[in-house]
């Protein structure tokens, strides 16, 4: 058995240490939506089956958001078989968005097609009378701050593999990263390297960091402010909070993938976060709509009260 900073080898099979920060981020984010769901009064049996869609769509989106990526292309291009390797890194958080929304709705509708038989569910999309399907606002607001806590523990698989690594500092959180890895991924950075800047902005480590923070965010305005918020809400807010952490950080990366000089990653963002802010604002303008009255916790329509009565009482 040989132990190194990519995983562990045993024998003539590989355990990657990437691989097993992708599988920790998926069970603390299912952890984290099933909790959500029983808070929300919904069945929490059904995470695990969303959950199960959405890992496999989302690593398909995310792995073809990598690879066609202008400066991977050629490679992938070239030799097909690197397509799928992808315990070797190389995803993009974009592509894992879409796929892991797409597969939401996949289920959803899937779900709806369904009725129970005894104790089983037979699918008779034609001739069935449908079971009421699940909202997907709510489960995409339940779904977005476990979403957002896998990212930030999943993060960890860079390090792993030595990518997502910076501009150089000097500053003393900077890390080390191999010359052959260097010339590899930022080849404009070799020149710096031989000069002693031998130290890089940690970007996974920020990116899991600011994430966690999210997370936190997230789950005090869902809880805190409950009985203000709408259907979609919090996945607005996720919207909004990862593209300005993606567009911040996206200026200390090295050699990224760009369309008229501008980093691709800051246009999605500025894309996300206006539109995710333009729907927000818009959906607060209007009265919400009767289906989402009662939506609240009972403790937080109870807090919301006692504030009206303070308010009404002074």
């Amino acid at each position: 058995m040989e132990i190194t900073l990519q995983g562990i080898q045993l024998g003539g099979f590989e355990v990657r240490f990437y691989s097993l920060a992708i599988l920790a981020g998926l069970f603390a984010g299912i952890a984290l939506a099933h909790r959500e769901a029983r808070r929300l009064g919904e069945n929490p049996d059904h995470v695990l089956n969303i959950a199960a869609f959405g890992a496999f769509f989302g690593i398909v989106g995310a792995r073809l958001y990598h690879v066609f990526d202008q400066q991977e292309w050629p490679r992938y291009r070239d030799d097909p078989a690197a397509i799928f390797a992808v315990w070797n890194g190389g995803i993009g958080i974009f592509g894992a968005i879409v796929g892991a929304v797409a597969a939401l709705l996949l289920y959803m509708y899937f779900t709806a097609q369904m009725r129970p038989v005894g104790s089983a569910a037979v699918s008779l999309p034609v001739l069935a009378r449908r079971r009421p399907p699940l909202n997907a606002l709510r489960w995409l607001d339940i779904g977005a701050p476990a979403f957002l806590l896998g990212q930030a523990i999943g993060r960890w698989g860079n390090f792993f593999n030595q990518e997502l690594f910076g501009k150089p500092t000097g500053l003393p959180w900077g890390i080390s990263i191999p010359f052959e890895q260097v010339s590899a991924e930022a080849p404009d950075y070799v020149a710096a390297y031989l000069e002693g800047a031998t130290r890089f902005h940690p970007l996974f480590l920020y990116e899991s960091l600011l994430n966690l923070l999210g997370v936190v965010v997230l789950l005090f305005v869902a809880r805190r402010f409950a009985y203000r918020l709408r259907r979609g809400d919090v996945l607005l807010m996720y919207l909004m909070w990862y593209p300005a952490v993606r567009f911040s950080l996206e200026f200390l990366r090295t050699n990224p993938w760009e369309q008229g000089g501008v980093p691709m990653a800051q246009i999605i963002s500025v894309l996300l976060f206006a539109g995710a802010l333009a729907v927000l604002v818009w959906r607060h303008r209007r009265p919400a709509p009767p289906e989402e009255e009662g939506d609240a916790p009972a403790e937080a329509r109870s807090r919301a009260a006692q504030r009206r009565r303070r308010r009404r009482d002074a």
